[in-house]
């Protein structure tokens, strides 16, 4: 699993530092960046693209909203409010609100459950990927028992090409082995039983 980078603007140093401290204990993320300088929070942003921004909202520029609307609707960036102010995570539409009295579980916890549906929805997008026809094609003749050379001379390809395929078969589907492959080509009637050696 890839470490999610988060990036934590606020004017406060002690809230900036404290909030590094606390999130040292989050697995599988790193702090990227601290940023003070509201002037410079749309530039840090553009440019390191992190998972997770922690922001005070008078830290977000007027200026930098287009770039705010372009990262969140790619689904890369989720927004953490860090205030005293009760509904603003409504107005500027963030993932989740911290407030300055939250202890350190209640922040951890938050947070987490950002990770948390990152993570999923990574792992469903790649178990949804469909893998081509050209990618069934060779499918179904690793599931007949087809070596990578045979496979390769019966469909006029190189052998390279053929294991680039069986590469990406086995990524998108989550299976490396032959009987697994083999499995999913019977259950998706890329081969009936019969014709397994």
């Amino acid at each position: 699993m890839a470490r999610s980078t988060i990036l934590i603007a606020e004017n406060s140093c002690i809230i900036r530092k404290g909030l590094r401290s606390i999130l040292q204990n989050l697995e599988n993320s790193e702090v990227i960046q601290l940023i003070d300088d509201k002037e410079d929070v749309c530039k840090i942003v553009t440019k390191s693209k992190p998972d997770i921004l922690i922001i005070n909202p008078n830290m977000l520029p007027g200026d930098c909203l287009d770039v705010k609307k372009e990262l969140f609707a790619t689904n890369k960036l989720s927004l953490v409010l860090i205030s005293d102010k009760k509904n603003i995570e409504k107005e500027l539409k963030a993932d989740a609100y911290i407030n300055y009295s939250d202890g350190q579980n209640a922040i951890l916890d938050k947070l987490q459950e950002i990770l948390n549906k990152k993570n999923k929805s990574v792992h469903a997008d790649k178990s949804s990927e469909t893998i081509s026809s050209r990618e069934k094609n060779i499918l179904k003749h690793i599931a007949l028992g087809l070596t990578n050379k045979e496979i390769a001379d019966q469909l006029f390809i190189s052998i390279h090409t053929v294991v680039t395929h069986r590469k990406n078969i086995t990524q998108k589907l989550g299976i490396k082995s032959v009987s697994g492959l083999t499995v999913y080509a019977i259950l998706h009637n890329l081969i009936s039983m019969d014709e397994v050696k």
